[in-house]
C-alpha cells in the first residue's frame, strides 16, 4: 500500500503498476525549471576555472637594517628588523594583496575607525577582493590581532565568510567560561555560543592552551579526531576537535607559506637606498618567468632519439646561455669549429657543450 508524504494511507496501487514507481508518492509538487527552453550559449577557446575562495590575511616582514621611519621591530619573529606588510595570500602561499604598514603615520578610513587598525586592514583587503570578483563567495581567515565580533558582523553583511581566533576581551560579552577556569577541564573539551543577529559562532576549545575561534559561517560539527601526546600517560591520545577549529588550521598558513617560499629564494641587494629591499628587478612578468623556467628544464634534460651526429640548432641552450652560472672552460678532443669565429678549438663550455676559444670567443658567446 502506498503512503503519502504526511503518513496517511492511500488507495492501493494497481497490480499492473511499474515496479520502479511502487512505494513512491505521486503527490510531489512540480518545480518549474529555471533554465529557458531555448537557452543559447557562447563558447570560448579558454576555460576560466573556479577561483580559490579561501584567503588568509596576516603580517609579513621584509628584512631591512638601515635607517627609515617605517622600520619595525617585532620580538620573537624570524625577521625582527625590517618593513612590516599586511599580506593577503591563498592557502598555497600566492600573494594577492599587500599593503605596507607605515607606523603612526598610517591612515585609516573614516568609516573603518570603529574596527581599529586590524579590522580596517581586513576590510581594505575585502574591498580589493570584491572589487575584482564581486560574485565569488570569499572566505577570509585571520588571527586575533585583527578579529572582533563587530568585524565578523560587518563582513557577513557584505556577503563574505570569515573565521579567526579572537581575544577573550573582544568577544562582545559572550557568556562563555573564562580561560583560566576552562583550562582546568579535560583536554579536548569545548563550549560554544551563537549570537543573534547574524548567527556568529564563538567556540572555545581546550588543547595545549585555550583557543577561542569566532566565525560567521563555521559550525562545531562534524567533530574530528586529532592526535596529541599526553604527558600524563606518556603516549599519544586522540581528542575531539570542532570543525571550525580544523577549518581555521587548514587555511590560515597561507602568508607563512609565502614567507617560506620567499625566504628560500630571497634576492640580497646591498645598497644605500631604502627601497632596494622592497622593489627590485625589471619588466619580467610571471608568464616570462614560467617560460624561461620551462625552457631551462627542457634544455637540461633534453634527450635526442636520433642516431648519429646532428647539427646543433640556433636556439641551442638560449635560455641558460646568458645566466652567468657554471659556464666553465673544459678541454675536449678532438677539436671542432668554434661557435663564434669558426676556427677549430680544443676547448668547450662545460654547460653549453659548444666549442669556443677560452678568451674572446668565450666572453662574446655568453654576453648579450
Amino acid at each position: 500500500m502506498d503512503v503519502t508524504a504526511d503518513g496517511s494511507d492511500a488507495i492501493a496501487s494497481s497490480s499492473t503498476a511499474s515496479p520502479t514507481t511502487s512505494g513512491v508518492s505521486t503527490s510531489s509538487t512540480f518545480v518549474q525549471p529555471s533554465v529557458p527552453r531555448n537557452q543559447t550559449y557562447r563558447w570560448r577557446n579558454r576555460h576560466i576555472p573556479n577561483q580559490n575562495k579561501n584567503y588568509s590575511i596576516d603580517e609579513a616582514m621584509v628584512p631591512y637594517y638601515g635607517r627609515h621611519s617605517c622600520k619595525q621591530f617585532i620580538r620573537g619573529k624570524p625577521i625582527r628588523w625590517g618593513y612590516k606588510l599586511w599580506v593577503g595570500a591563498t592557502r598555497l602561499g600566492y600573494v594577492l594583496w599587500f599593503d605596507p604598514y607605515q607606523g603612526k603615520s598610517s591612515t585609516i578610513a573614516e568609516g573603518y575607525k570603529q574596527f581599529g587598525l586590524g579590522g580596517s586592514v581586513i576590510l581594505e583587503c575585502a574591498d580589493v577582493l570584491q572589487g575584482r570578483h564581486p560574485t565569488l563567495p570569499f572566505h577570509l581567515f585571520f588571527d586575533n590581532y585583527f578579529s572582533s565580533i563587530p568585524l565578523l558582523h560587518e563582513l557577513g553583511n557584505r556577503g563574505l565568510r570569515a573565521t579567526g581566533t579572537v581575544r577573550e576581551n573582544r568577544t562582545s560579552k559572550c557568556p562563555l567560561e573564562a580561560n583560566k577556569d576552562f583550562k582546568k577541564t579535560e583536554r579536548g573539551s569545548f563550549v560554544y555560543k551563537s549570537s543573534s543577529p547574524n548567527s556568529i559562532l564563538v567556540c572555545k576549545w581546550n588543547d595545549n592552551s585555550v583557543v577561542t575561534v569566532a566565525s560567521n559561517t563555521g559550525t562545531v560539527e562534524p567533530l574530528h579526531k586529532v592526535k596529541r601526546f599526553s604527558q600524563e600517560l606518556k603516549r599519544f591520545v586522540h581528542i575531539e576537535q570542532p570543525s571550525v577549529i580544523r577549518q581555521y588550521n587548514e587555511n590560515m598558513g597561507g602568508v607563512d607559506r609565502s614567507d617560506q617560499n620567499i625566504g628560500l629564494y630571497r634576492t640580497s641587494i646591498r645598497g644605500k637606498k631604502w627601497y632596494f629591499s622592497l622593489f627590485y628587478g625589471g619588466e619580467y612578468d610571471h608568464l616570462a618567468f614560467r617560460r624561461s623556467l620551462a625552457k631551462g628544464l627542457l634544455e637540461s634534460y633534453k634527450r635526442s632519439d636520433k642516431r648519429g651526429p646532428c647539427p646543433t640548432g640556433r636556439s641551442h641552450r638560449e635560455s641558460s646561455r646568458y645566466d652567468g652560472a657554471d659556464h666553465l672552460v673544459q678541454y675536449s678532443a678532438p677539436q671542432l669549429r668554434c661557435k663564434v669565429c669558426k676556427v677549430k678549438s680544443f676547448f668547450i663550455c662545460q654547460k653549453c657543450k659548444v666549442h669556443l676559444h677560452p678568451k674572446n670567443c668565450f666572453i662574446e658567446f655568453h654576453t648579450q
